[in-house]
């Protein structure tokens, strides 16, 4: 039994950071979820990518999404970069997509390395 209000599983957002340069995943990267409402950006969740450079439903345990609308995904890459001692001229990659169908799964990933990034809807 589902609780009323929570998104049961319709709409599904994820991510998984590969970092480029090194041939391996992008451990321990901090990651926020924002959807777009009334002009400004509203915090959904934060989290911070697993071992293998994932996080799962950015929407788990978030209340009231089922509707389309327009979601950005902030990757603190500076904090990563910093901890594995390595100079990047980003501080921040945002990645805004527009979620038109919201039944659907949304993988966003990220392919990262100190001076480029990479994204697309993955699946």
């Amino acid at each position: 039994m589902s609780t009323p209000g929570l998104n049961e599983g319709k709409l599904s957002i994820t991510t998984h950071v590969l970092d480029t340069s090194r041939g391996r995943p992008a451990d321990g990267l901090p990651v926020s979820l924002y959807r777009f409402e009334d002009d400004k950006w509203i915090l959904l969740k934060e989290s911070t990518t697993d071992s293998n450079g994932r996080c799962g439903d950015l929407l788990q345990d978030v209340r009231g999404i089922g509707a389309p609308g327009r979601f950005k995904i902030e990757f603190r890459v500076n904090d990563y970069f910093r901890r594995i001692a390595t100079a990047s001229i980003y501080p921040m990659i945002d990645v805004m997509f527009d979620v038109q169908h919201p039944d659907e799964h949304y993988h966003m990933p990220l392919l990262l390395n100190p001076f480029g990034f990479t994204t697309y809807r993955g699946s």
